[in-house]
C-alpha cells in the first residue's frame, strides 16, 4: 500500500465521520440562534409594554407533527415488513417496531386532538 492510498483512506474515514457531526452542529446552531432571536424579540416587545403574542412561540405545524410522524412510521413499518417477507427473509417482523412506534404517535395525536377540542369547545 502506498502513501497516496493511505491518505485517501484516512481522508475518506475522517470525512465520513465528521461530515454528519458538522451537519448536526450546524442544525443545532441554527435552531439555537433562531430561539435566541425569538426571545430577544419577545423581550423587546415586553420592554416597550407591548403584549407578546402567544403565536410567536408556537409552531403552526405543531398539532399535526405527531400525525405526520405516525403515518410515516406506520407506512415505513409496513413497507419494511412487506419487503422482507417478499424477499423471503425470516426477519420480516422487524418492520413491526417502526409500525408500532407510528401507532403510538397516532394515539398521541388523537389524544391531543381530543384535548384541543375540549379546550376550544368547553361544555
Amino acid at each position: 500500500m502506498d502513501f497516496g492510498t493511505t491518505i485517501l483512506g484516512v481522508t475518506a474515514i475522517v470525512l465520513g465521520i465528521f461530515t454528519p457531526v458538522v451537519m448536526v452542529g450546524i442544525i443545532l446552531w441554527y435552531k439555537s440562534r433562531r430561539n435566541e432571536l425569538l426571545h430577544d424579540t419577545a423581550l423587546k416587545l415586553a420592554e416597550k409594554g407591548q403584549p407578546v403574542p402567544a403565536e410567536l412561540f408556537v409552531d403552526p405545524a405543531e398539532p399535526y407533527a405527531d400525525l405526520r410522524r405516525g403515518v410515516v412510521l406506520v407506512m415505513l413499518g409496513v413497507g419494511v415488513s412487506l419487503a422482507l417477507f417478499l424477499v423471503g427473509m425470516r426477519f420480516w417482523a422487524f418492520g413491526i417496531i417502526p409500525m408500532f412506534m407510528g401507532v403510538g404517535y397516532l394515539i398521541v395525536w388523537k389524544m391531543g386532538s381530543i384535548e384541543r377540542t375540549s379546550v376550544t369547545n368547553p361544555k
